[in-house]
């Protein structure tokens, strides 16, 4: 069975680890390759946490975000490498990326 999405179709998937791969032929003869990973679970997790929290901090340790791997490489590795909090601190507190919080306030 041909799984497609438009002009992608679905070249490998892992149910697992909800990851699915799509090809799209070019028309120069090449194939582009996109991955879709599902992160719902990490979503729902997230609000839930953040619904749940106290408003203000309290103890030692505060979880602040949960990131699927993907995006943490595809944008944070490098600057949690060079120990560039600065970088991690304006991608948590943007509001494109509040999906990623598990607190609310800034970091």
């Amino acid at each position: 069975m041909i799984i497609r999405d438009g002009e992608w179709t679905l070249a490998d998937s892992d149910l697992k680890l909800k990851r699915f791969v799509w090809a799209r032929q070019n028309p120069d003869g090449t194939t582009t390759y996109r991955t879709d990973y599902h992160a719902d679970d990490t979503v729902e997790a997230n609000r839930d946490m953040r619904n749940a929290a106290s408003k203000g901090w309290q103890g030692d340790w505060h979880k602040v975000a949960s990131i699927p791997l993907n995006v943490y490489y595809d944008q944070l590795h490098e600057a949690v490498m060079q120990d560039d909090m600065r970088h991690v601190s304006r991608f948590l507190n943007d509001a494109d990326n509040r999906a990623w919080r598990t607190k609310e306030g800034r970091v």
